[in-house]
């Protein structure tokens, strides 16, 4: 897993449903696991299919557990599959170009 600073604002998406985005903070990481709160109630539950991002990486993944803690909306999910951005914009100016390497 990248390294990635605690406080890190994200934008937390449902993946069926990309009408919902919550603004949030990426508290930690844990393994595979990334702690997010959010400043508002959401309608996603355990087993939501959601994606954040920071600058460098885009994460996908499930909603493990949620709870209220200090009047914050806590999230636990499980980390499935990461896309380093950068290494992702090399690959699409590859298939790109004209004449391939």
């Amino acid at each position: 897993m990248a390294s990635v600073s605690s406080g890190t604002e994200i934008s937390l998406a449902s993946i069926s449903d990309p009408h919902v985005t919550l603004p949030g903070v990426l508290v930690s990481f844990e393994g595979r696991y990334a702690n997010v709160s959010l400043n508002q109630a959401t309608p996603l539950h355990q087993g939501s299919l959601v994606q954040f991002q920071t600058s460098q990486t885009l994460y996908l993944g499930e909603i493990e557990s949620g709870w209220t803690e200090e009047g914050f909306q806590r999230l636990r999910i499980l980390i499935e599959h990461s896309v380093d951005l950068e290494r992702a914009a090399a690959i699409r100016r590859l298939w790109n170009t004209d004449n391939p390497i």
